[in-house]
């Protein structure tokens, strides 16, 4: 392939004023996409960052609009969905990359704030992909990238709701690629790294992760990827940090067998239940039937 364009392509990319969704946004439109960026964001005079973002691409010379809505409220997140349909005739890629976060414990994260996170990440990238795969399956193509994150695949601390809604959209993005076999249309999920207003402060741990190597113009190549009319990836997770990208995968062992099985014979073999020498990565839930001794 001699290069990555997105001729005649129509992207909307949520939360895209800044970070991560900015860098995906400008990238595709300089590509030559035409591109919807969406965020609720306003800047001290109270103006649609959007707005601005999508005047300065503009002025670039290339192709974009701007959608204010929230993608927490349904009646907006499907909204900009279909007004990226109606100003540009179509919609062929959707970055599901806005999102938002608080810091909590599974003992102390209050039912508003697990709400409010479950409802962007969770809810908001729901209806969004859905409202998109309506006119995605009608014109028989699309390419769908669902942001999610390590924290989710892997947890973290005092992270209780963000770490539980990044978990649901690993989920969430294999099912709809389940449920998408017959189109031209490839669902995945990106698990980025990146210096952003909610990430940050790598140099913490580790003094080599300067702003520098963990800009987000290391993770949006990964996105152009997965956007890509070549793309055959479906169903699947990336993680994109520092100019590294590297498939995330759910996977079983062999594990301990008895018939019958005891809770003593459990506490025996605990090292056979988890030893992770051998593994299996499934590609859905029925698979792991086969793993069961007759």
């Amino acid at each position: 392939m001699a290069d990555c364009s997105f001729e005649g392509r129509v992207a909307l990319v949520t939360g895209a004023a800044s970070g991560l969704g900015r860098q995906h946004a400008l990238e595709l439109a300089r590509r030559g996409a035409k591109v919807v960026v969406n965020d609720i964001a306003r800047d001290e005079e109270g103006r649609s960052k959007a707005e601005i973002f999508a005047a300065e691409l503009t002025a670039q010379g290339l192709i974009a609009a701007h959608d204010a809505g929230n993608i927490g409220i349904e009646a907006q997140a499907r909204g900009m969905v279909d007004d990226t349909v109606r100003k540009f005739g179509r919609i062929d890629i959707l970055v599901n990359n806005a999102g938002n976060g608080k810091p909590g414990t599974a003992h102390d994260t209050s039912t508003a704030d697990f709400r409010a996170i479950i409802d962007v990440h969770v809810f908001g990238m729901f209806w969004a992909m859905q409202q998109a795969l309506g006119h995605m399956r009608a014109q028989d193509y699309g390419r769908i990238i669902n942001t999610a994150s390590g924290t989710g695949a892997f947890g973290m601390k005092d992270a209780f709701a963000y770490v539980t809604a990044k978990a649901a959209i690993f989920g969430m993005t294999k099912a709809a690629a389940l449920d998408t076999p017959d189109r031209n249309i490839r669902i995945n999920t990106l698990s980025p790294v990146a210096y952003t207003q909610m990430g940050g402060g790598y140099t913490a741990f580790n003094p080599r992760f300067t702003e520098e190597k963990m800009h987000v113009r290391h993770v949006t190549p990964v996105v152009l990827m997965l956007a890509h009319e070549d793309c055959t990836l479906h169903g699947e997770a990336i993680s994109a940090a520092g100019g590294r990208a590297a498939k995330i995968f759910e996977a079983t062992v062999r594990g301990h067998y008895a018939d019958p099985l005891t809770c003593e014979s459990l506490f025996e073999n605990l090292d056979a239940v988890f030893d992770d020498r051998e593994f299996f990565a499934l590609k859905n839930s029925r698979d792991q039937y086969a793993l069961i001794p007759d």
